[in-house]
């Protein structure tokens, strides 16, 4: 018995069809692979994200404790710790903060931070010290910005803590690095204080030199 013959037009359209079919296969295939890496990736992303929140309480949290040990400190410590001197006597406000500056720059570099930017004010009028004796002190607040690791903040938050001038260490703020999370962006907020070149009628008591009950810091030199 003779087998009918199979049109070779419908044997070409059948292999269309069928190539047609495989390729619709594969782009399918692969388009869900691409689906699924990105959710991975998302996924991924999402975890790591999760990761450097924990890291960023945890560090928020470690520096917390600091400020409050500093706080602590400062407490105890505010009738002990000396009100820096220059080695110069000097009538200028802002030179006579400058051993301090380079203390608090060294502690920088020392831990490695690079700093972004530096703020001050001289002499605010809301800072308590200045209020009391404005003939005796001059006041300084310096905002830090720095970009760095938790260890290293951490390093430098506990050189200014030891520090061994009166100065109070008031605020340390942190935030994520958008160019690298290995890293964070800190703000400092320090109070530093000197001693004025005192004149003749104030060394005699005139402007009423704090004691123990003024609470004011210890006069000592350097």
């Amino acid at each position: 018995m003779e087998l009918p013959k199979i049109d070779e037009r419908f044997i070409k359209q059948y292999k269309e069809l069928l190539i047609c079919g495989l390729l619709l296969l594969l782009a399918v295939a692969f388009g869900i692979r691409q689906v699924v890496v990105t959710i991975m990736k998302i996924q991924e992303t999402s975890k790591e994200h999760k990761k450097q929140k924990e890291k960023l309480n945890e560090a928020k949290k470690k520096l917390k404790d600091y400020e409050d040990a500093n706080k602590r400190l400062m407490d105890k410590q505010s009738n002990i710790k000396k009100v820096f001197q220059p080695k110069t006597a000097t009538e200028d406000s802002i030179a006579s903060f400058g051993g301090m500056f380079e203390d608090i720059i060294d502690y920088v570099k020392i831990n490695n931070l690079m700093l972004r930017s530096v703020q001050y004010q001289i002499n605010p009028a809301d800072d308590i010290i200045y209020g009391k004796f404005p003939t005796l002190y001059n006041v300084c607040n310096v905002q830090l910005m720095l970009v760095g690791t938790y260890v290293q903040l951490e390093g430098l938050v506990r050189d200014l803590t030891v520090y061994p001038y009166f100065i109070n260490l008031s605020e340390v703020r942190i935030n994520p690095y958008e160019k690298d999370d290995q890293y964070i962006i800190a703000t400092i907020n320090i109070t530093l204080y000197s001693k004025k070149q005192q004149s003749a009628a104030s060394v005699m008591g005139g402007d009423g030199a704090p004691g123990a009950a003024g609470g004011a810091p210890a006069g000592g030199g350097m």
